[in-house]
């Protein structure tokens, strides 16, 4: 339970009134530095679908199940496909570069992720983003809110995994307090 126990989990369980699994899985991702920001835009777009806005509508399919936010790495990774042409293994470097805050690596992949990147050949590895209808500048604000969040950022299965944990060990709690204490201290 210890994922939901403290303070400010707690007020925000409180405000998000979760439904299902999936807004115990988001929590666990979001209740981090970085992705922490997202947290009252989460709630409200929760409550408030109508106000949910993408920067781009190549983002919907990809943000709509966690209500306009980023909240996974596998959502940057999508990201990076979609908007800007990666491969699967181009995007999981930009995932492992933005998790290890390797900042000369992210820098070079802004570019690429914005323009394109060609290889030593002069064949196409990524098109980028305005290749794509994005604009530079809307590039560049999704890259910089990927940034800001992958360093902290939790992979679905992993924040999925804790979310069945702490939801059965409240459960018993609550339901089976004596038998949890007892399995608890021993």
């Amino acid at each position: 339970v210890f994922q939901f126990e403290s303070a400010g989990m707690r007020s925000v369980l409180s405000q998000l009134k979760p439904e299902s699994i999936e807004d115990l899985i988001a929590v666990i991702s979001l209740y981090r530095p970085g992705p922490m920001d997202s947290i009252p835009t989460y709630i409200r777009n929760r409550h408030n679908p109508k106000e949910i806005t993408y920067k781009t509508p190549l983002l919907k399919d990809i943000l709509d199940v966690t209500y306009g936010c980023i909240v996974y790495q596998e959502q940057v990774m999508q990201i990076c496909r979609k908007l800007a042409g990666y491969s699967y293994g181009r995007a999981d470097l930009v995932r492992r570069a933005m998790s290890k805050k390797k900042h000369d690596v992210m820098e070079k992949e802004r570019a690429n992720f914005i323009y394109g990147a060609k290889k030593e050949d002069g064949t196409v590895e990524c098109v980028g983003c305005i290749a794509n209808g994005v604009s530079e500048k809307v590039a560049n604000e999704i890259f910089d809110e990927m940034s800001s969040f992958a360093s902290y950022a939790f992979n679905k299965s992993h924040a999925a995994a804790y979310a069945v944990v702490a939801y059965q060990t409240a459960y018993l709690k609550r339901h089976y307090p004596k038998e949890y204490m007892a399995a608890l201290l021993t």
